[in-house]
């Protein structure tokens, strides 16, 4: 799903969507396609769906169903840029829809900005809204994860997506915050003038309308626990990846010299330290980087670098060679020559 969010922004940035037709035909409903929806069956994705039919000819620009009458899912698709200026009145048209036929989710969308809202909650339309995501803004692992968890036909056939919608809900008002900073908040250690991840998280919140201390925001983070995203598949063999060949790029590692060794002792307990997290704690590699980070008072995005960048990799490829210890230990063992002893301790249990 990732290449498809990538050619989504890259058309989002280059201004390809011109109208609300062209965000919900070639962008909504190809994410639609890509979780598992049968967009060519008016039956389980219904284009301008009369919600109320008695009461006036008004529309959902997009209704999913399940083998029922009920739909599961209403989509209020905008222009690209359309909504902050005229939320309230797009909330209330979304809350009329759902007066007689109350769909489980609710999401508004201009294709960069999605706002999924839990409609069978209780109170206000607005205070419904559970989670919001910007493509072009947030971590696009983030955004995948999401996705997937909420809006994945098979989440949503098995409860599972509404479940996860009635936790999110439960969380305050503040931690619910901190949760849509994070993904920023992370972005904004790896540049000037690189803040802890604490400090750009309360930041991040501060921006959004709340405050909370730097101490709220350590424990927030180390105890954050995120979606459990699906497993990924093996990728094909049309795909594959050679973690054994040669690096795209120089790697730094191949350049030190025996004075170096000291900074490589350090790289090596960061990437040993992330692949432990990543094989025995069934931890995500950007929230390994995280807690790693967090751990040495770095950025992650100094952990990250060790991970992939000075290994020769790239973030995939460092995810596909974690997934097996021995070539893990194989691989680090080539680049860190002198540490071979450590690296097999670390990793051998």
């Amino acid at each position: 799903m990732k290449d498809i969010l990538t050619d989504i922004n890259t058309k989002l940035t280059d201004g390809v969507y011109q109208n609300e037709e062209h965000v919900r035909l070639s962008l909504v409903t190809r994410i639609l396609d890509h979780l598992g929806w049968d967009i060519w069956n008016p039956r389980e994705v219904n284009p301008e769906y009369y919600a109320i039919p008695s009461e006036d000819r008004s529309r959902v620009d997009l209704a999913l169903f399940l083998n029922s009458n009920v739909p599961r899912v209403f989509f209020e698709i905008k222009a690209v840029g359309k909504i902050d200026s005229d939320l309230p009145n797009i909330e209330r048209q979304l809350r009329d829809y759902n007066r007689n036929l109350t769909a489980m989710f609710s999401i508004i969308t201009d294709g960069r900005k999605w706002r999924f809202y839990y409609s069978q909650a209780g109170g206000e339309f607005s205070q419904k809204c559970f989670k919001t995501i910007d493509l072009l803004e947030d971590d696009l692992d983030d955004i995948e994860t999401f996705f997937n968890a909420f809006l994945a036909k098979s989440n949503v056939v098995s409860g599972d997506a509404q479940k996860d919608a009635q936790n999110y809900l439960q969380l305050n008002l503040k931690q619910r915050a901190m949760g849509d900073a994070l993904p920023q908040a992370r972005r904004m250690v790896d540049e000037p003038p690189f803040p802890s991840l604490p400090q750009a998280l309360v930041e991040r919140v501060a921006a959004a309308g709340h405050k909370i201390s730097v101490e709220e925001a350590t424990e927030f983070i180390q105890n954050y626990k995120p979606i459990e995203k699906p497993v990924s598949p093996v990728p094909s063999s049309r795909h594959p990846v050679n973690i054994e060949q040669p690096p795209r790029r120089l790697s730094e590692i191949d350049n030190w010299t025996p004075s170096d060794y000291p900074a490589a002792e350090e790289a090596l307990m960061q990437v040993l330290d992330v692949a432990e997290l990543m094989l025995f704690g069934g931890v995500e590699f950007g929230d390994a980087a995280v807690q790693v980070a967090l751990r040495k008072g770095i950025t992650h995005g100094t952990v990250r670098h060790h991970c992939t960048r000075a290994l020769g990799l790239d973030t995939y490829q460092f995810k596909a060679l974690i997934q097996d210890v021995k070539r893990t230990i194989t691989f680090l063992q080539k680049k860190y020559p002198k540490y071979a002893n450590i690296i097999t301790e670390r990793l051998q249990k």
